[in-house]
């Protein structure tokens, strides 16, 4: 009998992302190679980016890659042989850069290199109208008492600060076991901006993390794209998460410019103005074959309420299938 790979028990003082914890727990229950196992490496690697803060957007996206770190040889190797073949002048992957012809052309090479990373890439969605994931109402502001030592941020940095750490120590919770390390590694952007906002993330994130865990992990360490040596390694495992975050968000934002809103169990096909690179990439999230499992989930407003409901989205056979 195969054991469940997601470890987190009921947590009702965990609020909204209880809730994401019980449809986690379903799925995990449903189909027991939903999610990785993670717990036998030493070390859990973490890449985030994020996408979606664009005006435009329906939902602000919070890419993930969970991975066991020392399983992910056949990953290193097929990435640095791509990169001496066809990106051998060391140019960066990314969402907004695959207008590239040349980084276009290695995308699909890329993309099976990945299916043999054994982890987990995640995208969490939270429409932009949830004003905050972490008050009942109203938004966060500098003077609220639990954000003391964030009070000198702007209210939006703090709450997408917030999030992320959230996030990162809700699945690390699920997936990791007693005195494994953590290298978690994010793209260099607004909440990690300097040297200062860097240290003030990671205490941050002990705290928050202290909430979810109910087991000692070993040493956390939190870094950023700019410590990549120049072989791209890091970028590259970071990438995963843009290209997730990126092209999940694209296409749901279609259906939202269409005026459809997908209805869970009906299968539909992609607007005509989706993007070609989001299609392409979608072909990738949904095949469900790869060690590399997949999963949406998103964080929605329930009208005439202050409540929140959590949303599995499903991607089905290929990008011309939503559930």
């Amino acid at each position: 009998m195969l054991e469940n790979n997601w470890r987190l028990g009921d947590r009702p003082d965990l609020g909204a992302m209880n809730s994401a914890n019980v449809l986690i727990r379903e799925l995990d229950v449903g189909d027991p190679l939903a999610f990785p196992d993670l717990r036998m490496g030493s070390t859990i690697a973490i890449g985030s980016d994020f996408s979606g803060q664009h005006s435009t957007s329906k939902y602000e996206a919070f890419g993930f890659v969970f991975a066991d770190l020392h399983r992910c040889g056949v990953w290193m190797d097929a990435r640095r042989s791509l990169r001496e073949d066809l990106l051998s002048d060391g140019r960066r992957f990314s969402y907004k850069s695959l207008k590239d012809r040349q980084r276009a052309a290695a995308l699909s090479r890329f993309l099976k290199a990945t299916d043999a990373i054994p982890g987990l890439v995640v995208v969490i969605l939270v429409e932009k109208t949830i004003a905050s994931l972490f008050k009942s109402s109203g938004r966060i502001e500098s003077t609220d008492p639990e954000i003391k030592l964030l009070s000198h941020w702007s209210p939006r940095a703090v709450e997408r600060l917030l999030r992320v750490c959230h996030f990162a120590a809700f699945f690390l919770a699920g997936l990791s076991r007693e005195h494994q390390d953590v290298l978690w590694i994010t793209d260099q952007d607004d909440i990690v901006a300097n040297p200062i906002m860097h240290a003030e993330m990671v205490e941050a994130f002990g705290r928050i993390s202290s909430h979810y865990l109910i087991h000692t992990l070993g040493h956390i360490r939190i870094a950023t794209t700019a410590s990549d040596t120049g072989k791209r390694d890091v970028e590259d495992f970071v990438s995963i998460a843009d290209f997730a975050a990126g092209a999940v968000c694209e296409v749901l934002n279609s259906y939202h410019r269409a005026d459809i809103r997908p209805v869970p169990g009906i299968v539909l096909p992609p607007p005509k103005d989706t993007d070609t690179k989001a299609l392409q990439l979608m072909n990738w999230f949904s095949d469900k074959r790869s060690v590399l499992k997949r999963l949406v989930i998103a964080f929605e407003p329930v009208a005439d309420s202050t409540r929140l409901r959590v949303r599995h989205y499903q991607f089905q056979g290929s990008a011309d299938e939503l559930a």
